[in-house]
């Protein structure tokens, strides 16, 4: 049977082990939620741009006539 100050040692270890995996996990939600906005910036451009020649296109139209 193990002695108390080995339970201690195996619960700071699993302590550190616990604060590691949420560290981690911290970091992945970080780096996903970066990508995120880098995916949402460019899809926000992208509708910009089309918009833009859209409109261009139209006004092109009207001074042709």
């Amino acid at each position: 049977m193990a002695t108390e100050s080995e339970l201690r040692q195996e619960i700071a270890d699993e302590r550190r082990q616990l604060t590691d995996a949420v560290e981690s996990l911290r970091d992945e939600v970080g780096k996903t939620a970066e990508r995120g906005k880098q995916i949402g910036a460019a899809v926000g451009a992208l509708a910009a741009t089309a918009i833009a020649v859209r409109t261009a296109l139209r006004v092109r139209r009207l001074f042709r006539r």
